[in-house]
């Protein structure tokens, strides 16, 4: 009996083919032969079951006891009696079947009998202690006979009836085995997951296994790459701990091999990286050794596949996360190897980078290393690092000085380390030979300034060019270094103090030991250009010529001498030296600059001139010339504004309106967006007010009313621009802008009234009486809306627009006579007083003192009038002299209640006096009552007091 069920991991299938083997002769040994050495691996070697209702070992054979056994059956004994032989032949027939040799078809056929007798013991004795074992042995039994349906529903029923049975680990993985051959990966992950719970150690480690792969048929990689990886720490610890490594070996190369396949179909080294990271080592911390053989199965399983890119990554994640050891530093050169034996010289450059930053002197490897691994490494460092140094400090001298600061940084770290494994006593055993340590101090010191260490640099070259002359070296002289620690102890100058006098006494000597040197000169206007940084500008004016005026004319250089001209003018701008300073940057611009300096020089003359223009004490006159010489020299420069701003502020001041307002106007059209130019705007129309040129004023302020931004603003110009047309004598655009003031502000009430009252007056001058009436009804009209806003001048000229409606009607009333037909021109006299009355009435409403007065003498009038009138009327023609009389007699009744009314007005009018008010409609008042009422009111000196109050 041989047969297993195959499965597609290589080691499981070896493993289950012998597991699912019987090993029932383990289970009874009462009843068995001695002979169990039958050479069949079992499962696990199941514990004692309860076997007190079984016989002890008698010398007796198989055969024979099965004989007995059926004899006694024959006998029908008792049931207990009974139950337990039959228990007894299922075990015997087990383990007879599992020696035998049977061919298959004969196999079957006892297999069948053994599930008949075990279903029908189960159905006998559903209660039997040794169930558990009928039932385990029934599963097995389906198994074999590929019955797995049959075989699945024994082990449920097993583990369901039996949790925590001794077979419990065995049949959990039976039952996910077959649940894995189907395919069934979710029903057999829980199962073999089951298994681990055991206490058969080699089984758990193959559940594991097969939990792993059936996470990975799930394509829950990350999960069954952590079963795989706590299969590889225990079989690592197991190989550590045994003499017989090759079985071990082989399962961990195959689960290994596993784990690659998993990892390389989710982010390769990451994955592992991450893996790792998760599960914890259970004995600490997992051993180097063991993590090495994780990335490096991976990285060659990649590798295998044609994925060359993860497989680098693998390795470089190992380097990543373990550089301080030497595993990892041959991993780095692996991937080196790998770019130079494709051809791939950049990448096999940033690998060498990589070597040296991770294995050089600077590197924790290093400090930590032992004498054989530092040995290893040092000959792979001394090439990369020459071969680095070099090119670095090369690539750093071709880039601009302003960008090659990092680039020199990097080859001065280069050349430090070189020299560090040049000078390491391991290394002088093993160097490449063709060296000098005095060369590489001088690319080490230039390195140092082209990286703007200068204090390292100028170290280098002060010893380089000022100690004992190097006999190996060729890239320099002595006099090339003290000249570069000159130029470095410039830069430091501004540092501190100390830096200062150091680098004076350095140029002091350099020129003096060294005057023939073509950089002679220069070191003359540095000397300049420190005592321009230190604003020493009185020195700059006194020691400028020291370079301008070079002793030796055949080696001056004209740019030195320009820029100590520049450095000359540039100290008279900062003493103040405004005049001085326009001669000598004057000259200057005669000369070759380049165009951000002409640029500047050309800006710093307008600042030169402007600044004289602004000197305290200065005449108008000679302001004037400074501003005008500006203004036509530089017309472009950024002070014209300024200049010419100023230039008009001098006219204004001079109250010269005349001569300001054409430079106003230009000033305008240059800068109309400006500050300036804002306030240029309403100087402009200032000037035209004070000039008196009332027309072009209110052409500005027209202009302004139609663009200005404010609302209010162009309403206060629309206002003013009346007023100046009105002032001008252009009657016609004062009418139209007090016109379109009208319309369009009502508001604020008083400008709005008044603009309508001067409206009034313009047609009134052309004689308009229509328009004349139409803007006093509008003043009435709108004084009334706005009565809240009204104060005593909106008041006065409602009353007066009043008063004088109520005069227009007055006269019309005075130009009706009555005539026959006498009803119909009563009529239209009527309506005309009536119109007239309410006028005035309205004028007196408000209570202005000279108006009210006017306005209740002129309705007495009105009733004076009419009583006149009708007296006067045309009286019918043919009346009899008694009719004659009688109608007259009728028109004194008609007249008489006018002249009562009229009597009654010209005495309240005359009341005003008991309010101090005296004016000539009050005086005509008292006049027409002494005339109507003479015995009243024709005493003159009642009023004397008055008249002498009002004197």
């Amino acid at each position: 009996m041989t047969r297993a069920i195959s499965t597609t991991p290589r080691t499981v299938s070896s493993y289950k083919a012998a597991a699912l083997l019987l090993c029932c002769s383990a289970l009874l040994p009462g009843c068995s032969s001695n002979d169990t050495s039958a050479n069949r691996q079992r499962l696990a070697d199941l514990p004692a079951f309860d076997r007190s209702i079984l016989a002890q070992d008698v010398a007796v054979t198989e055969q024979q006891l099965d004989a007995l056994y059926q004899q006694i059956l024959a006998l029908q004994p008792a049931a207990q009696t009974r139950q337990k032989i039959l228990y007894r032949l299922s075990q015997m027939h087990t383990n007879q079947l599992e020696r035998a040799e049977l061919p298959p078809e004969a196999e079957q056929a006892a297999l069948l009998q053994l599930v008949a007798r075990y279903r029908q013991l189960l159905s006998d004795y559903p209660q039997d202690p040794n169930n558990e074992l009928i039932r385990y042995q029934l599963a097995r039994s389906y198994d074999l006979l590929g019955q797995q349906q049959a075989c699945l529903q024994q082990l449920d029923m097993l583990l369901q009836h039996y949790p925590a049975s001794v077979f419990a680990a065995e049949v959990w993985f039976r039952k996910a085995d077959i649940h894995y051959s189907q395919g069934d990966y979710d029903a057999a992950l829980p199962a073999f997951l089951a298994v681990l719970n055991g206490s058969d150690a080699a089984l758990a480690q193959h559940g594991r296994y097969m939990a792993g792969w059936s996470y990975f048929k799930l394509q829950r990689f990350e999960q069954a790459d952590e079963q795989f990886l706590q299969v590889l720490d225990q079989s690592y610890s197991e190989l550590l701990l045994t003499e017989q490594q090759q079985p071990q070996q082989s399962l961990r190369d195959e689960v290994l091999r596993t784990l690659s396949i998993s990892l390389s179909y989710q982010q390769q080294g990451q994955s592992l990286q991450s893996l790792l990271k998760r599960v914890h080592y259970q004995r600490g911390e997992r051993p180097l050794a063991l993590l090495a053989e994780l990335y490096q199965g991976l990285a060659e399983f990649l590798a295998a596949k044609d994925l060359t890119a993860a497989s680098l990554d693998t390795y470089r994640l190992f380097i990543a996360d373990y550089p301080h050891n030497l595993i990892a530093a041959r991993f780095q050169l692996h991937i080196i190897q790998h770019y130079l034996t494709h051809a791939d010289a950049e990448q096999a450059l940033a690998a060498q980078q990589r070597y040296i930053a991770l294995f050089g002197p600077q590197s924790e490897f290093w400090r930590l290393a032992r004498r054989e691994e530092l040995a290893e490494v040092q000959p792979q460092l001394l090439q990369y690092l020459d071969y680095f140094a070099r090119k670095q400090y090369a690539a750093a001298g071709a880039l601009p000085v302003a960008t090659a600061a990092d680039a020199f940084d990097a080859a001065a770290g280069l050349w430090l380390q070189m020299l560090a494994v040049l000078q390491d006593p391991l290394l002088q055993q093993t160097a490449l030979p063709g060296y000098s340590v005095a060369d590489i101090r001088y690319l080490l010191a230039e390195s140092y300034a082209g990286a703007a260490s200068q204090e390292q640099a100028l170290a280098l070259y002060t010893e380089l060019g000022y100690g004992p002359a190097a006999a190996d070296a060729s890239l320099f002289t002595p006099q090339d270094a003290a000249y570069k620690a000159l130029l470095l102890s410039a830069e430091l100058a501004a540092v501190s103090e100390a830096n200062a006098l150091r680098l004076w006494q350095q140029q002091s000597d350099f020129v003096k030991q060294h005057s023939s040197h073509p950089a002679a000169q220069q070191v003359a206007l540095q000397q300049l250009q420190q005592r321009y940084s230190e604003q020493d500008y009185q020195g700059v004016l006194l020691h400028s010529q020291q370079v301008t005026a070079w002793p030796v004319a055949a080696q001056s250089q004209p740019a030195l001498v320009l820029e100590a001209q520049f450095l000359h003018s540039q100290s008279e701008l900062a003493l103040q030296q405004y005049a001085a300073a326009e001669q000598s940057i004057s000259l200057l611009l005669t000369k070759q600059l380049d165009k951000p300096r002409r640029s500047l020089l050309t800006e710093q003359l307008a600042s030169a001139i402007y600044q004289q223009a602004q000197q305290p004490g200065a005449s108008t006159e000679a302001v004037q010339g400074h501003l005008q010489r500006l203004l036509t020299v530089l017309p472009d420069s950024a002070y014209h504004e300024a200049a010419a701003y100023q230039q008009i502020s001098l006219l204004l001041s001079a109250k010269s309106w005349a001569a300001a307002i054409p430079l106003l106007s230009a000033f305008i059209q240059r800068y109309p967006q400006t500050e300036r130019g804002v306030a240029a705007k309403a100087q402009l129309l200032d000037s035209y007010e004070q000039s008196e040129q009332w027309d072009k004023a209110a052409a500005e302020l027209t202009k302004l009313a139609g663009s200005a931004a404010e609302p209010e603003q162009q309403r206060e110009a629309l206002y003013l621009a009346a007023q100046y047309y009105q002032r001008s004598g252009d009657n016609s655009k004062a009418l139209d802008n007090w016109r379109s003031y009208a319309n369009r502000y009502p508001q604020p009430h008083l400008l709005a009234q008044e603009a309508r009252y001067q409206l009034v007056q313009l047609y009134q001058q052309q004689n308009d009486v229509y328009r004349q009436h139409f803007w006093r009804d509008k003043i009435a009209a709108f004084e009334q809306q706005f009565a809240e806003a009204g104060n005593e001048r909106t008041q006065q000229l409602a009353a007066q627009a009043l008063l004088e409606l109520g005069r227009h009607e007055s006269n019309l009333f005075a130009a009706v006579r009555l005539a026959h037909p006498l009803a119909q021109s009563l009529k239209k006299k009527r309506l005309h007083m009536a119109a007239a009355i309410k006028r005035y009435e309205q004028s007196m409403q408000y209570g202005i003192a000279g108006l009210l007065s006017e306005a209740q003498f002129r309705v007495a009038e009105l009733y004076q009038q009419m009583a006149k009138a009708l007296l006067d009327s045309d009286r019918p023609k043919g009346l009899d002299e008694l009719a004659l009389e009688e109608y007259e007699l009728l028109l004194e009744e008609q007249a008489y209640p006018f002249e009562e009314q009229a009597i009654a007005i010209y005495q309240q009018n005359t009341r005003l006096t008991r309010q101090q008010l005296w004016d000539e409609w009050i005086r005509q008042s008292f006049s027409r009552l002494a005339v109507l009422l003479p015995a009243k009111f024709n005493k003159t000196e009642a009023y004397s007091g008055v008249a002498d109050e009002a004197n």
